[in-house]
């Protein structure tokens, strides 16, 4: 079985996971999490490695991350092997510790940043280690909330640039995170297997760019992206059609017009899209497209009419 691809180029950014063997613990206690840390930070110095968040579950971690070299690999490579040296010298251990090489995936469009911290930030509280993300010492939710960063090496900066920036920004940050906990993060099933997230174009310029030799058949992610692209243009000219309007319409910027709010709520509710990939299909920042939802739930509830004709999609 082929290797995944693993696509590097300066200033490329990357959702990046990694698991312990057979799904065993990586970190035992909390000096465990801590050296990860210390070491995650050497490797944003040793390797010019931009960490804008990160998550430290039981058992895998996640990093968001931008390599300002074309070094992924190698940065990846150094930060879990002294860590597999760091554990097993501690614990008396031998043997490997991360469950083969880790998943990354290259985030193509900024759009998807905000959206993409929230996930990352969430993983305690969709894992039942704590009822809010601020709760969780163990992921950088905090700094973004807080005044001062508890890491140098943390930039949160570029995320939070979404709202603005200073105290405006990390409350914007923190009621926005609350408004979105639970359903509205479905990013597990958009990274699943996903060696590139973005849009059609963009995953296409990717494929011609950077294919390994010989390996056309090995990643089929890459159809399922562009497959996933084609559906959702599908249903916006669908729900276009069911309220005979012009599927350029509903992705312009225009007050109280009810199939716009409508198709935000389609897209996410009724097809399962999450809303990073609805707000890149429509043209519009990750907040705008979650607010977009909120009003489409009100609409569902206020106008039995328009709810008909959304259900009636389903079937279409």
């Amino acid at each position: 079985m082929a290797r995944p691809w693993r696509i590097q180029f300066p200033d490329a950014v990357y959702h990046i996971s990694a698991r312990g063997n057979r799904r065993m613990d990586i970190f035992l206690d909390q000096q465990d999490r801590a050296t990860f840390l210390q070491l995650l930070g050497e490797a944003a110095h040793r390797f010019h490695v931009q960490i804008f968040a990160f998550c430290l579950m039981t058992n895998h971690y996640h990093l968001f991350i931008r390599t300002r070299k074309a070094n992924l690999a190698a940065s990846l490579h150094w930060l879990n092997a002294v860590y597999t040296m760091r554990f097993n010298r501690r614990h008396r251990l031998t043997g490997h510790l991360f469950q083969g090489r880790y998943q990354s995936v290259l985030v193509t469009e900024e759009a998807h940043w905000l959206h993409l911290s929230f996930y990352i930030h969430y993983n305690p509280v969709r894992a039942g280690l704590a009822g809010d993300p601020a709760a969780y010492p163990w992921s950088s939710f905090r700094d973004y909330i807080e005044p001062r960063p508890r890491y140098p090496w943390l930039d949160p900066g570029p995320i939070l640039a979404a709202y603005g920036d200073g105290a405006k920004a990390r409350r914007h940050y923190h009621r926005e995170s609350l408004m979105l906990s639970g359903k509205a993060l479905p990013l597990g099933d958009d990274f699943r297997g996903v060696v590139i997230w973005g849009s059609r174009e963009t995953v296409k310029k990717m494929i011609t760019a950077y294919r390994p030799s010989g390996q056309v058949q090995t990643v089929p992610d890459f159809r399922r992206s562009l497959k996933r692209e084609t559906d959702l243009d599908r249903e916006v000219a669908k729900l276009a059609a069911a309220f005979q309007v012009a599927p350029g319409e509903l992705k312009r910027k225009r007050r109280n017009f009810p199939p716009r709010s409508a198709l935000f709520y389609h897209l996410v509710e009724n097809c399962g899209f999450s809303i990073s990939q609805t707000a890149v299909a429509i043209g519009v920042q990750v907040s705008s497209a979650s607010m977009a939802v909120r009003r489409g739930q009100e609409l569902m509830q206020r106008s039995r009419s328009i709810r008909k004709i959304v259900e009636q999609l389903n079937f279409i």
